[in-house]
């Protein structure tokens, strides 16, 4: 049996990626007495990072997720376990063309080189892909593959070449002890740790870890589809991993990465198979690892056929055949960010969930600093688990959205794009009345909030190009110009009203007279107060209504429309 410390200044579970760089960069910040335990044996556990494809794009539209990205590369490069291979994103229609244009702003923003190239442009530097069925792609040269449990490995003797860390595999957390809101004790199978600071990092299983102390990270294991096809000839004439550029086939929700003289072909095109922590086989029950599950055929077949259009030569090669098959699970997120920082149920216990390879290091680095500064280089706020609400934590809506979250993966996202599951959970007293003017609601945290009234649209013809209709369909997308209708008639019927008042006052001012004299009057209300008899009359109710009328009434539909 492993000898377990009987105490530690910090406890980090998971010996995956983002675990064995969090002890890292916690021992370079000076932090001691660390202990680090995994169930699974090292170097690899059993954990999602023992089965990723381990490619790294760097461009994303997120700055923050970007950040982390380019700096894990910067790190596994000085690790040395870091190949550059470049990569392309292909597009088979012209939508897609449209988003690698976008994704080229996102690149000049971040610093990535990258650029829109030709079919051919491609097709010289993978020979094997068929150009006909591309329209163009997006390269990007940094493109590369990391060996991340080498690099796993390299930052736990890191940590322990410091004399910071002791690590303890084989071991499985089977409770954790909260006292007056705070973590103080984890126990495991080889024996029972006192600790006031507990890092959850063991990606699928962290929901089921948190349990124990009453707090909540909300991910769902899912599967990812990925097989191996060859001896591929145009590949085994190469030496070392990887000696093609990478190719994200987006339109399908697949790519294509050269291992060896193998083909890898991966797959978010499939129904979304979720499963439960609980549900993830031990180490002793599983036949390869507990993340990488029987595969099942029929959910990659039609994946396969698209791969095959556009890899013909490759992938239908003579001998090439299907020699590894799985589906590996991942995490997943209802928004689709990492889980981090300390959770709001409990202090103490923090939670480095819901990261991919391409962000680890990034992420240990940034989390060990905000651990010990309180608030890190890269700037965190979009992935901080304090951004859930109480009904976002539920089994419910961590499953409807990451249900719709995975064939996200490679989608065409829009920024204004709304869920369709789990809606309708937070509503304001007036919702009946907003629906049954046809508003159109956006989210909101929960809430349901009306972004235009379709009962306003005869606004459109009294406003006309005052509206600035917006002709590009992206600019147009989750937009109508009601929006504007509605803005420009509030502007125009409340300076009307604010004109009627204002004749009003300077028409009674202008007639009040001094009652003990005619011919002075003052300005000074403190000097000369007219009395309540020679003051202009009230209006009555039905004057005061309408002076002050909304700039328009929402009328009544039919039939109320769903969000």
């Amino acid at each position: 049996m492993p000898n377990v410390p009987a105490t530690a200044r910090v406890v980090v579970i998971g010996a995956g990626i983002v675990g064995n760089s969090l002890v890292h960069h916690l021992a370079r910040l000076g932090w001691r007495d660390i202990v680090q335990i995994d169930k699974g044996p090292l170097p690899n556990p059993g954990g999602s990072t023992g089965h990723a494809s381990n490619f790294i794009f760097p461009v994303d539209h997120s700055r923050e997720m970007a950040d982390l990205t380019l700096d894990s590369v910067r790190q596994y490069k000085e690790l040395g376990v870091f190949t550059e291979s470049g990569g392309y994103e292909v597009a088979r229609t012209e939508e897609r063309m449209e988003e690698l244009r976008r994704r080229m702003s996102s690149a000049r923003a971040w610093g990535v080189p990258a650029e829109l190239v030709t079919p051919d442009h491609v097709v010289e530097r993978v020979p094997y892909l068929d150009k006909d069925k591309i329209l163009g792609a997006f390269w990007t040269p940094s493109v590369g593959v990391v060996d991340s449990l080498r690099a796993g490995t390299l930052f736990r003797e890191s940590a322990m070449s410091l004399g910071a860390l002791t690590v303890v595999s084989t071991v499985e957390v089977v409770g954790m002890d909260v006292e007056q809101g705070r973590i103080r004790r984890v126990r495991t199978t080889g024996g029972d740790i006192e600790a006031e600071t507990v890092v959850i990092a063991c990606g699928v299983w962290s929901p089921k870890l948190a349990r124990m102390a009453g707090a909540s990270i909300p991910l769902t294991p899912a599967v990812h589809q990925m097989i191996s096809v060859g001896p591929i000839p145009q590949l085994a004439e190469r030496p070392g991993e990887i000696s093609f550029p990478i190719v994200r086939d987006m339109d399908t929700f697949c790519y294509e990465r050269q291992h060896g003289a193998d083909m890898e072909v991966g797959s978010y095109a499939h129904r979304a198979i979720l499963y439960d922590p609980d549900e993830i086989p031990s180490i002793d029950q599983a036949k390869l690892s507990p993340t990488e599950m029987p595969f099942t055929a029929d959910d990659f077949d039609p994946q396969l056929e698209q791969a095959f259009e556009l890899m013909p030569d490759a992938l239908g090669a003579d001998g090439a055949e299907i020699r590894y098959a799985i589906n590996g699970l991942l995490s997943l997120t209802p928004d689709g960010a990492p889980i981090l920082g300390e959770t709001p149920e409990v202090k103490g216990l923090w939670s480095a969930a819901a990261v991919w390879i391409k962000e680890g290091p990034g992420v240990g680095r940034a989390v060990a600093e905000w651990m010990t500064h309180g608030h890190s280089e890269i700037d965190l706020g979009h992935s901080d688990i304090a951004r859930f609400y109480p009904h976002q934590r539920t089994r419910e809506h961590v499953r409807s959205r990451t249900s719709e979250a995975f064939n996200k993966t490679y989608g065409i996202v829009h920024p204004g794009e709304q869920w369709a599951g789990e809606r309708g959970k937070r509503l304001a007293p007036m919702h009946g009345a907003q629906r049954a003017a046809r508003a159109q609601f956006f989210e909101t945290v929960g809430w349901e909030r009306p972004f235009w009234y379709a009962s306003n649209e005869g606004l459109l013809g009294e406003y006309g190009d005052a509206v600035m209709p917006r002709e590009h369909e992206w600019d147009s997308r989750w937009w109508s110009p009601i929006i504007n209708a509605e803005h420009l008639a509030m502007r125009e019927r409340a300076r009307r009203s604010s004109t009627r008042s204002t004749s009003r006052c300077a028409s009674a001012r202008g007639s009040w007279t001094c009652p003990r004299s005619r011919s002075s009057t003052s300005s000074d209300p403190l000097r000369r107060r007219p009395s309540r008899a020679s003051s202009s009359p009230r209006p009555t109710s039905r004057t005061a209504a309408s002076s002050t009328r909304p700039c328009w009434t929402p009328r009544a539909a039919s039939a109320p429309t769903s969000p």
